[in-house]
């Protein structure tokens, strides 16, 4: 087994921070876990671990896998894994670790698939050279892991390497998403209980299901819609709307206050990798609706919606059940998470397919 362990990244995002956590809670206590990165997050990724060592280059990108080697036989790195942006990220492992002893496994968190279905020309652009590189870094990395198992069906397809292809499954901490009285929540955030509450988490952006969920907040009125995001969608400045609440960001902590006290998620994502919100939502016992995609459709007990108007209908539908419906929605919603994605669940998997 693997004892000496580099976990490395460019950038910070919350859900790179998850993994890391995640990954320090379920490894044997003898892997010594280090984390690599650029200038400007060890702040951002500093916690209270034990033995995560953090290290921190002021080298540019393009000399960073320099800096990045020399660490590596330095601290007899035995694997690399990288938790952020394939395929620069993947290519630096390369360069850094070949004719070494050190080898590397390449994570997509991401989903370059459904980006060149769905996104503008940029967007289908960016994906295909993510397509195509996740080609070639398989021949050369020890394995190559996707989070989605339909993801990992389409590659197992598409790749000519497809023994290197594996998949490991998002974990959500039960624990820490949980159950909340929700008319304390509402009375903390100061939400009246009888306000339908819907709630989305995420960059508000195209590929995020923007459109949809204006669309939604248009013709529903009657229901109190809070957004919690940074606004890259242009249209939302151009009209206010008494249903909307705009939050551009939230701890963890706070999220889980927000998730028990919205009635139902929405989540009209065209692009995803984890999709990590509505199982947090429904780890707090809150139903979510999402997009049927690629990545998404995995999860079998949320609602899927293929388009808008599926959303407003099942929207609709959801707020006419009675309560005691809702409540067994709101059980059957935390009781799958917990099944399925819960932290112990996966332990095993993780142990074995990343430091065997």
């Amino acid at each position: 087994m693997i004892k000496k362990i580099s976990i490395f990244t460019f950038s910070f995002y919350p859900n790179r921070k998850a993994m890391l956590d995640y990954l320090n809670k379920v490894f044997p206590k003898d892997v010594h876990i280090f984390l690599f990165t650029t200038k400007g997050h060890k702040e951002k990724y500093k916690d209270n671990y034990k033995r995560i060592t953090i290290v921190e280059t002021d080298c540019s990108r393009l000399t960073s896998f320099f800096e990045f080697r020399r660490f590596c036989k330095k601290n007899k790195i035995e694997r690399v894994i990288n938790i952020g942006i394939l395929p620069y990220e993947g290519f630096v492992m390369f360069f850094s670790t070949i004719f070494s002893k050190t080898d590397f496994i390449t994570f997509n968190l991401g989903n370059p698939i459904e980006v060149m279905r769905v996104g503008k020309i940029k967007d289908r652009l960016i994906g295909s050279i993510e397509a195509f590189s996740l080609l070639f870094l398989s021949v050369f990395s020890k394995k190559m892991i996707l989070c989605s198992k339909s993801l990992e069906t389409y590659a197992k397809k598409s790749y000519l390497f497809r023994n290197r292809v594996d998949y490991l499954p998002p974990t959500i901490p039960t624990e820490f998403f949980k159950l909340k009285s929700k008319d304390q929540v509402r009375k903390k955030l100061g939400i009246k209980n009888n306000e339908k509450v819907v709630l989305f988490v995420g960059r508000i952006h195209y590929l995020k299901g923007s459109d949809i969920l204006l669309s939604l907040i248009k013709n529903n009125p009657d229901k109190k819609f809070i957004l919690i995001g940074k606004i890259k969608d242009e249209n939302y400045n151009k009209e206010k709307f008494a249903n909307l609440v705009l939050i551009p960001e939230k701890t963890h902590e706070e999220l889980v206050d927000y998730y028990n006290a919205a009635d139902i998620c929405v989540f009209p994502s065209r692009l995803e990798g984890l999709a990590l919100v509505p199982r947090e939502a429904m780890a707090c016992g809150t139903p979510a609706i999402i997009l049927n995609t690629l990545t998404s459709k995995s999860i079998e007990a949320a609602i899927k919606a293929d388009n808008y108007s599926d959303f407003n209908k099942n929207l609709n539908d959801f707020f006419n059940l009675s309560n005691d419906k809702r409540k067994s929605l709101s059980k059957k919603s935390r009781d799958y998470i917990i099944k399925e994605y819960d932290d112990l669940v996966h332990k095993g998997n993780y142990i074995d397919k990343l430091l065997n």
